[in-house]
């Protein structure tokens, strides 16, 4: 599955505001605009409304083998704000600017800031939505630079209050993994403005790793090996190299969900006949403690030799999660995103659309539409 941003819409009131000025006051005037306050009524919990598709769809094939204690910590759990629908039409016609060589937005990307202003929630709702959550007994953990999302804390029972679901441990091929056992509802004040409900899951993206069967190098391992400059052959990448085309200048952002040895990485540059250059490792805060997971680690540790190997003069940054079990690559890749770490962005996770979800898959369209305006490149190999 190849993700990308969500397709240009079409609104040709807000299409010829953008374009019709070339001048740079319009375009900071436009970036400047205060998103307004869409929460009008009290946050009612007798009012609820069903959020459907926030029941993981795993969830339903996998044997149902009890409830989560409710005392059970829960880090990092994610209210994600869904744009009005103005803001969606504003965005998708900020994204055809911006592609679009002859508008003078042409390439103006936005900061998470400027992004923020404009599609993200007001003060006075995410205050709104701080308090309710603060009455359910939950912390604050904070709120994204965007203003898309607040992340809290709490424990299964304080889930089960706020969002009338009970989380549930399930087993499918031959794993354990938790959550909800029902669609989420919230309050109905909330309802509109919520797209999804985040980390009440253990059911993570698979690597695709997969070691090759293939004898064409090793008589001895039967593996297919590769070097950079292999595939630069085969890609016909040399003449870029020749042209002084090398990364130089560029920032990569790998993204994964487990922590990596750097000495595969300069072992790996070592017999490839690279210079040693360690990737930055980005730690996704509040996800955990820093720990190695044996098949993500191959496919990371591929990930970053890689980048840096096809792109030897690029800074290379490996955004990462901890061991909490409710945290994922989408984590990784949404902070990548959120705090503008660099303008490309790689992963190689997979996930089907069906296991996804619908609010699942609508969020991480919508974190694809922010990376788009804020300028980022992304390079799946789903």
């Amino acid at each position: 599955m190849r993700m990308k941003a969500l397709a240009p819409v079409a609104c040709a009131a807000v299409a010829l505001f953008l374009l019709a000025s070339g001048s740079s006051f319009l375009i900071r005037k436009v970036r400047a605009q205060q998103a307004p306050g869409r929460i009008a009524s009290e946050i009612d919990n007798s009012a609820r409304s069903i959020m459907p598709g926030t029941r993981p769809p795993m969830a339903k094939q996998g044997k149902d083998v009890g409830r989560v204690s409710p005392e059970t910590p829960l880090q990092g759990i994610s209210i994600v704000f869904k744009r009005s629908a103005a803001q969606e039409a504003q965005l998708q016609a900020l994204i055809a600017a911006q592609q679009n060589p002859s508008s003078p937005l042409y390439h103006h990307w936005l900061t998470p800031e400027e992004f923020a202003a404009r599609f993200g929630m007001s003060d006075s709702d995410i205050a709104k939505v701080e308090a309710w959550l603060q009455q359910q007994g939950f912390s604050i953990d904070g709120v994204s630079r965007s203003r898309n999302r607040i992340t809290f804390s709490g424990t299964a029972d304080q889930v089960h209050l706020a969002f009338d679901t009970e989380l549930h441990y399930y087993t499918i091929n031959g794993k354990r993994e938790y959550a909800p056992s029902t669609d989420l509802s919230l309050p109905s004040a909330l309802a509109p403005v919520v797209q999804n409900v985040t980390n009440l899951s253990t059911f993570r993206p698979k690597p695709r790793f997969r070691r090759p069967k293939a004898n064409f190098t090793s008589s001895q391992s039967g593996h297919t090996f590769l070097t950079p400059k292999d595939v630069a052959t085969i890609y016909h990448v040399t003449p870029a190299y020749t042209a002084g085309l090398t990364g130089t200048g560029q920032a990569i952002a790998v993204v994964g969900q487990t922590s990596v040895s750097l000495a595969d990485v300069e072992n790996f540059e070592a017999a490839a006949g690279l210079a040693t250059k360690d990737p930055k490792l980005v730690f996704v805060p509040g996800s955990g403690n820093v720990a190695e997971f044996p098949g993500d680690e191959s496919e990371s540790d591929l990930d970053l030799e890689y980048s840096g190997g096809m792109a030897p003069g690029a800074t290379i940054f490996f955004v990462y999660v901890g061991d909490s079990a409710n945290f994922s690559v989408f984590d990784s890749f949404s902070y990548a995103i959120d705090n503008d770490i660099a303008p490309i962005i790689s992963d190689s996770y997979g996930i089907c659309e069906t296991a996804l979800g619908s609010a699942g898959f609508s969020q991480l369209n919508g974190v694809l539409a922010q990376g788009a305006a804020q300028g980022h490149h992304h390079r799946s190999l789903w």
